[in-house]
């Protein structure tokens, strides 16, 4: 390849993973553009582009001349329960990404990657959930990525540019605001009690691989639509937690919950209900989460490079920093 053809746009380039895809592909020869919402967004070397995910108009002159586009940027953490939640998530999620690959279109870009989410699935039965599996997401934000992939979807079936939908298991790592941190934080303040035994497996990635993954995306692009899930190995509850608390320089917490007690708050919960959705984060945590990510492996080669130890100690090292200043 062509330095000139290695031109790549970043959407969501200032965030969790965009900074970090950025970081990567620059690494790799590519030239980049980055576009964000954030104005104070400075990248030396790299153009940048301020504005709104759902300007079609900025995007596009932002989109001319790149041979393709990382679209990273969307919604994540919104842990509120209010009306508004669907509507912030839709129109973040599914309305920039249509925004996105309007311009691409628009524009004559040949692919676009979409960073997507496994949460699409929604439950599953069975022990590995691979690409076959049907989606039924469950609560605005798994809903807002499948109508974001399907929006991708639609306007990518002329034919005239590739789609490469990556589907990606929890993405950990520095930065993280999500369900990793939150478990560290738990654990640092000594506020954990084991919810069951701990054996049940849980798919993560650290975000540094995740990155990767979008690179050999970039490097191979495929013809017409392909979905894909990425995932490091399985690894079970009582492996996260060991390593955080390895990482914390902290005891294992021996106390559990018992599973029949967890049942019978279960029955409880659908009875009288339960405004603070405790029941139902104690049963995420408790069942297996696994995504089969072995059709993206072969594909493209692709091998997750940090282990779970090591994310978790960088993860660690971060927010205890951040701590400090």
């Amino acid at each position: 390849m062509t330095s000139s053809y290695k031109q790549v746009l970043v959407t969501g380039a200032s965030g969790f993973l965009g900074s970090e895809i950025v970081s990567i592909v620059r690494e790799a020869g590519w030239q980049v553009r980055a576009f964000d919402q954030n104005r104070r967004m400075q990248i030396e070397g790299v153009d940048t582009f301020v504005g709104d995910i759902g300007d079609t108009a900025m995007l596009r002159k932002a989109s001319e001349g790149v041979s393709a586009i990382v679209h990273a940027a969307g919604l994540a953490h919104v842990f509120g329960s209010g009306a508004g939640d669907s509507a912030r998530f839709n129109a973040v999620n599914e309305g920039g990404t249509a925004s996105v690959v309007d311009a691409a279109l628009q524009s004559n870009v040949p692919h676009v990657v979409l960073v997507s989410s496994v949460s699409v699935y929604g439950s599953y039965s069975g022990t590995k959930c691979d690409e076959s599996v049907p989606c039924h997401p469950q609560g605005p934000y798994a809903t807002s990525k499948w109508r974001s992939e399907l929006r991708a979807t639609e306007r990518m079936s002329t034919g005239k540019s590739s789609l490469t939908i990556l589907r990606f298991a929890t993405i950990y790592g520095e930065g993280d605001r999500g369900n990793v941190a939150k478990l560290i934080g738990a654990l640092d303040r000594g506020r954990f009690l084991w919810p069951g035994s701990g054996v049940n497996q849980k798919s993560l990635i650290y975000k540094k691989d995740a990155a990767r993954a979008c690179l050999h995306a970039l490097e191979r692009p495929v013809f017409g639509t392909e979905v894909f899930n990425v995932s490091a190995r399985p690894v079970t509850m009582r492996e996260i937690v060991s390593s955080i608390c390895q990482a914390l320089d902290r005891p294992v917490p021996r106390h559990k919950i018992p599973l029949s007690l967890l049942k019978i708050s279960g029955a409880i919960a659908r009875k009288i209900g339960d405004p603070g959705n405790l029941n139902q984060r104690l049963q995420k945590f408790i069942q297996d989460d696994v995504y089969d990510g072995a059709k993206f492996e072969s594909m493209f080669g692709f091998r997750p490079a940090v282990s779970l130890s090591e994310g978790i100690r960088r993860e660690v090292d971060y927010l205890q920093y951040k701590e400090t200043r």
